[in-house]
């Protein structure tokens, strides 16, 4: 089964680049429009469940994307929240370049126990619902988590900026999971889905 762990849309924060962490700042009208393109891209495919951080624009993503596929469920799980960056949480990038310099030291969530609430998570889903895909919306820094741990820090964490709404997608098979495509936006991954659909219609010709 494949997990398309997506990223949430767009708010103000994200726009200012300031670290959000556990503060619940809600999509702004670039962040709905972008959650209603990622549920259309998925429009047609079967998934089981739509699992979401319980941040509200985490949930309200999920919410929009559901509607649009006609899932059945929305579930709320805790443990796929954002990373708590404590307190450089608000903070611009040049807030915290001058946080860093003045040699104070932060107390954000550890990197592993980040790792190990999200992979765990991703697990637990897998083995729940088995061979039916599912739809986990989550954050940027806790998804970047996921995707340095799977490639073996080739990318995620320190490496890339995920887009708001990115699909990536985890493969879920005998109890491990596996890095596919990632950081795609709704565009892109309409184009990867249709040149599949393009392979297999070759294929059986």
């Amino acid at each position: 089964m494949k997990i398309y762990l997506i990223r949430h849309g767009q708010t103000d924060w994200n726009f200012q680049g300031r670290f959000q962490g556990r503060e619940d700042i809600p999509l702004n009208e670039v962040g709905i429009r972008q959650a209603k393109e990622c549920g259309l891209a998925l429009k047609g495919e079967m998934f089981s469940a739509v699992i979401t951080s319980p941040l509200s624009r985490a949930r309200r993503t999920a919410e929009i994307i559901a509607e649009i596929i006609s899932a059945d469920k929305v579930i709320i799980e805790d443990n796929i929240t954002e990373r708590d960056f404590s307190k450089v949480s608000g903070m611009t990038p040049k807030e915290r370049e001058k946080f860093y310099a003045s040699g104070e030291t932060d107390d954000k969530e550890p990197w592993d126990i980040l790792c190990n609430r999200m992979t765990s998570s991703l697990k637990s889903y897998g083995k729940q619902f088995e061979d039916h895909n599912v739809i986990m919306v989550s954050h940027g820094a806790s998804i970047n988590s996921v995707l340095s741990v799977l490639s073996a820090g080739k990318t995620g964490t320190g490496k890339i900026l995920l887009k708001n709404t990115c699909i990536n997608i985890i493969n879920y098979e005998n109890g491990k999971l596996s890095l596919g495509e990632y950081n795609l936006s709704a565009q892109e991954y309409l184009i990867l889905r249709n040149l599949a659909l393009l392979n297999r219609e070759t294929t059986s010709n």
